[in-house]
């Protein structure tokens, strides 16, 4: 074999592919340091993005009134006042605003938020007097918990009473104003996060099925640079 033909073609293909042998260091780089660079917390919801993985824009369209503000939600995420809502996870059944705090909540959850959105407590089934909460009042200075078998009042959402429903307001779902739709709707835009979109980049996944053959070819030729190397450095040496 001509030492001389190898080492030019050594040299070009190394010249080409370089950037491709960036792209998989970097890439490779941030996902090993994925748990100090936050990336399975951090997303991405670009319009583009989401529409090259298909996944649909957010549509909120009802919510409940919490004083002035308005609770809307989709997949699992809440919204309150232009505010993405912390520790929130499930179908609200019900939501008021008493004495300042809001209460939200789900068929096996109650969760406490100040007005600011700042999460003041999260009651699971063993600290409700019943459940599955069937929907969520106010009477008074009171919130009332509607459960299929009883209705409890509670005057800060941790001591609760056994009550009745007279007089009781129920919470209902209202149309959103076409603002607090269309900010509810940026706000609760379903993301894509970091680590996934790396792994993708990374595999060639992102680009699609084809691009992962392409990604397998680079991968001989790199094999094949690193072989013909060794070769020039035997008979160079």
């Amino acid at each position: 074999m001509n030492i001389h033909a190898v080492r030019r073609w050594h040299g070009l293909v190394g010249a080409a592919i370089v950037l491709f042998l960036v792209y998989l260091i970097l890439s490779g780089l941030a996902l090993n340091h994925g748990d100090l660079l936050k990336l399975d917390k951090r997303e991405a919801n670009y319009p583009w993005l989401m529409r090259w993985y298909g996944v649909n824009a957010a549509d909120p369209t009802q919510g409940y009134l919490l004083g002035k503000s308005y609770l809307s939600w989709e997949d699992g995420k809440w919204a309150l006042d232009g505010k993405l809502l912390s520790s929130s996870t499930g179908q609200p059944v019900g939501a008021v605003e008493v004495g300042g705090v809001n209460y939200i909540a789900t068929t096996s959850a109650l969760y406490l938020y100040q007005s600011d959105g700042q999460l003041l407590d999260k009651l699971e089934k063993q600290f409700l007097p019943a459940f599955p909460i069937s929907a969520l009042g106010k009477m008074g200075s009171n919130v009332m918990l509607q459960t299929p078998a009883a209705v409890y009042a509670s005057v800060d959402g941790l001591n609760w009473e056994l009550s009745n429903a007279t007089g009781m307001t129920l919470s209902s779902l209202q149309d959103l104003p076409a603002d607090v739709k269309r900010r509810s709707a940026d706000i609760l835009a379903p993301g894509i996060s970091l680590q996934r979109i790396l792994q993708d980049l990374h595999s060639g996944r992102f680009f699609g099925r084809y691009t992962i053959w392409l990604m397998d070819i680079m991968s001989l030729i790199l094999l094949g640079l690193g072989l013909s190397g060794f070769w020039l450095y035997w008979k160079l040496r």
